[in-house]
């Protein structure tokens, strides 16, 4: 056998110019192979690992119909202030969404936030909420500017007494009734800046109490009109007459009395299908800093779990697996709590429904807390998640809202969203125009995966014609070099057969020489694609090879992530060079099989001719 080989080898060296020839060009073609396949693995493996680091969700907002100009007066400057506020003839259900070939992974869902009441513990501290008094004016004045008003009596409110005068001005009020001398009056205060034009008479800050019409319920119904309510819209003081406290009236005055004191202890809740269609948790501003987010079997059960801003449990003491009791007493489905509470306490709300009653609780159940957040809250975003703001999986709220509604309203891009597979924004887009749908705007955002996927879909291309090219080339090296080394030695296997070589021994004699040199060009050649495409994959890197511009940060997570994946695997490169190997063989073997099926004779003819 080794005579056999060192005879093929001898053989060959004799047209050592083809041979050296046929080895560069078998080298240069299947190295451009590998090349080729090196970039379709690392490309299929990296797009598999960044999969995980993307997540591609829509916002759903209906436009408005019209708008409406809002005049609000300030006493202050004896002039309106002028608003726009948003008008909709309709709300559209979010049902519209549900429609052939949407293929959602989670949602849609429109996200309901709701009141807790919970006394023993505070939303905000030394909140300057309300004070409830009664005044008598010692002559009749008009507060359409502020007026000095003696106290009669305090209801409720730290620092005031009876005898105190206070400044009163009915700044809201364009046309504030006349407040008769000697009559009684109860009032809502809150404290305010005063007019600029007061400051010019004292060197200090000045500033008034301001009546508010907190009488009146925000209670709607599921359609969003208001509930028929007995108080009119403006209602800013009563007069105190003989038996007031016993009327209808004076009867709501005591029952808002009571809310005074819930102020500081509402607490925002809001239900939800997966927490990461929650904008500051999709892009990062807020994380889950212990313990763990919800299950899909807690989202699909709806069981009693919750989620909390690590700065409150601490404050309060609160521990992972610790419970805390949500007594619900109103909803909200119209905005987010990020949109309705913030640092000053502007997610207070009427909290008497149109009964004149405090909303009792619908939902009254204790919660068990799975995890806590951090993270930047509290801002008074809409898109943002409410200071002290608490989560829990929106199917475990089990009993209807229906008779505690204050707000109901459109889909908006802060409360409605929806999840779909990355890559299919174009798809999906299409298929909803489909649908006919004029006034609901979607917007997407996918960490920048669309970029990702463009760049990764070009180097596929490249990839792939690199595979092509390398594929022909090998192929036409084979095929020609086969041609010279074995069919047009026809004379030399007829003269081995003469010499009585077997045609085995003839097969093998030249096999092995062309399988050696097929060998040599192969494996350095995939060797070489292999580790040139690792370091250019490895140069380039993620960042800038996929152009990851609007990633929002996930450049860096996922430079970890394939920090040591990048690279052809060992089983990927063997694969290559067995093919090569298993080509290169069959077509020498081809060859040598048609010079073996002729006569010796007929081959030294053939030569001769």
């Amino acid at each position: 056998m080794g005579k056999l080989i060192k005879n093929s080898i001898r053989q060959l060296w004799r047209m050592k110019g083809r041979a050296v020839l046929f080895l560069l060009l078998l080298l240069f073609a299947s190295g451009l192979l590998s090349l080729g396949r090196g970039f379709q693995e690392i490309n299929t493996r990296n797009m598999k690992a960044y999969e995980d680091s993307f997540m591609t969700i829509g916002t759903v907002e209906q436009k408005a119909d019209a708008v409406q100009e809002i005049r609000i007066w300030d006493a202050g400057i004896k002039d309106y202030h002028l608003y726009n506020r948003s008008v909709y003839n309709t709300f559209v259900p979010l049902s519209v969404l549900d429609f052939e070939g949407a293929g959602y992974l989670s949602g849609p869902e429109k996200r309901v936030f709701y009141g807790a009441y919970i006394p023993e513990y505070f939303m905000y501290e030394n909140l300057m909420g309300y004070v409830v008094v009664e005044v008598t004016p010692t002559e009749d004045v008009i507060p359409d500017h502020p007026v000095e008003l003696p106290i009669t009596r305090v209801l409720c409110g730290a620092g005031l007494w009876e005898g105190l005068n206070i400044t009163v001005c009915n700044h809201y009020d364009p046309n504030p009734e006349m407040l008769l001398a000697g009559h009684t009056y109860i009032m809502s205060l809150q404290n305010r800046p005063g007019h600029e034009s007061e400051k010019e008479f004292t060197e200090d800050d000045v500033s008034e109490y301001v009546p508010g019409a907190l009488l009146e319920s925000d209670q709607v119904g599921p359609d969003g009109a208001p509930v028929e309510d007995e108080v009119e819209d403006g209602t800013f003081y009563d007069e105190v007459t003989e038996g007031f406290y016993e009327t209808s009236r004076g009867r709501r005055w005591m029952e808002y009395l009571k809310t005074t004191g819930y102020t500081e202890h509402i607490f925002p809740v809001t239900g939800t299908g997966n927490i990461h269609l929650m904008m500051p948790f999709y892009n990062g501003e807020v994380y889950i800093s212990s313990g763990r987010e919800f299950t899909e079997e807690e989202y699909e059960s709806g069981e009693k779990v919750c989620l909390l801003s690590e700065t409150f449990a601490v404050k309060n003491g609160l521990e992972l697996g610790d419970q805390i009791r949500l007594p619900l007493i109103y909803s909200n489905h119209r905005f987010s709590a990020g949109a309705r509470f913030g640092i000053s306490g502007l997610g207070v709300t009427a909290l008497l429904n149109a009964q004149g009653e405090i909303y009792p609780a619908f939902e009254d159940s204790m919660y068990t807390i799975v995890g806590m957040y951090s993270g930047r809250v509290g801002l008074s975003d809409e898109y943002g998640l409410a200071p002290n703001e608490i989560l829990i999986p929106n199917r475990s709220v089990k009993n209807s809202d229906e008779n505690n509604l204050v707000a109901y309203g459109p889909m908006l891009g802060s409360t409605t969203s929806f999840q779909i597979e990355n890559g299919r924004i174009q798809d999906f887009m299409e298929k909803w125009s489909r649908q006919g749908v004029e006034n609901v705007e979607i917007v997407f955002y996918d960490g920048g995966y669309t970029k990702l996927k463009a760049g990764i879909d070009n180097m596929k291309n490249i990839s792939r014609i690199l595979v092509i090219m390398g594929l022909v080339l090998v192929l036409m090296v084979l095929s020609y070099f086969t041609w010279l080394f074995i069919i047009r030695q026809g004379e030399r296997t007829a003269i081995e057969r003469c010499l009585g070589f077997s045609r085995k021994k003839c097969f093998l004699s030249l096999f092995t020489g062309i399988f050696l040199l097929i060998a040599a060009g192969s494996v350095c050649g995939c060797m070489a694609g292999s580790v040139l495409s690792s370091r250019i994959a490895g140069g380039i890197g993620p960042a800038s090879y996929y152009d990851l511009s609007f990633s929002n940060g996930r450049v860096s997570e996922m430079e970890e992530k394939t920090e040591e994946e990048i690279g052809v695997p060992l089983d990927h490169t063997l694969w290559n060079l067995c093919g090569i190997l298993l080509t290169g063989s069959l077509i020498a073997g081809a060859g040598i099989w048609l010079n073996l099926r002729e006569e010796p004779m007929e081959l030294l003819q053939k030569r001769g001719e």
